[in-house]
């Protein structure tokens, strides 16, 4: 299951190494049973876009769709990014930046994991399949635009980010649809607090944005096609090698 391979590596304040799952919550000293090295993620170095291909069924799909729908040039750049950033502050685990097309995941955030690499690819798929649109400008990351979306394209993004990093899964469909409209509703909150038409925008994004056919299967088929397009696990491309 994808929470056995969540398992990151930290440091105690004794200096003794120790395991965190984010999934479960759970901490222990010793590695966990069946994890290999390769499989645990250091605090100091977020997982990279090759590792969670390797590991992460919802990371190979959507960086599967982005290459077949936009061209192995849309995929992210991944980076850390430092406690100090903007993008981190108040306990966040990763930012996707539209117009430098660069993902950050924080490596500060103890819980960030292959789901966080996700919940951002999502946005980049959004984003090259002009589902939402990049505006220009934004904060300033090392000496690049990072963009921004506008409070409809965010509800729209983070609702479909949700629903695709299952974050919503295993509800009744009445709560599952509940809870999707409670993320899309934070980031408008989190973003654009003197916003007067969040309700408007999260009841657009539920109508226009909710995956639907192909999409609502995206992270949920199972299927080999994603892998077919950006090669199997552990089989890095060029390209692939430039952006991890």
């Amino acid at each position: 299951p994808d929470g056995a391979m969540a398992w990151t590596e930290h440091t105690s304040s004794s200096g003794r190494p120790f395991f965190y799952n984010p999934a479960t919550g759970a901490s222990v000293w010793e590695r966990p049973a069946g994890i290999s090295e390769a499989r645990v993620f250091s605090r100091d170095t977020p997982p990279t876009l090759r590792a969670c291909m390797a590991t992460d069924r919802r990371v190979r799909a959507l960086a599967g769709a982005i290459v077949r729908r936009c061209g192995v040039d849309a995929l992210p750049r991944v980076q850390a990014a430092g406690a100090d950033t903007s993008l981190c502050a108040d306990g966040r685990g990763g930012a996707f930046c539209c117009e430098s097309n660069r993902i950050f995941l924080c490596a500060s955030t103890a819980w960030v994991s292959c789901r966080e690499l996700a919940y951002e690819l999502s946005h980049a798929y959004n984003t090259c399949t002009h589902v939402t649109r990049c505006a220009h400008g934004g904060i300033q990351v090392d000496d690049a635009s990072c963009g921004y979306l506008s409070p409809p394209d965010l509800a729209c993004s983070e609702l479909r980010a949700a629903y695709w990093t299952e974050r919503c899964a295993g509800r009744a469909e009445r709560d599952e649809a509940r809870c999707l409209k409670w993320h899309a509703a934070w980031a408008l909150r989190a973003c654009y607090p003197s916003d007067e038409h969040h309700p408007a925008h999260v009841r657009h994004a539920v109508q226009e944005c909710t995956p639907r056919g192909a999409d609502a299967n995206l992270t949920r088929g199972g299927g080999d096609d994603e892998q077919e397009a950006v090669g199997r696990p552990g089989e890095a491309t060029a390209a692939d090698a430039k952006r991890v």
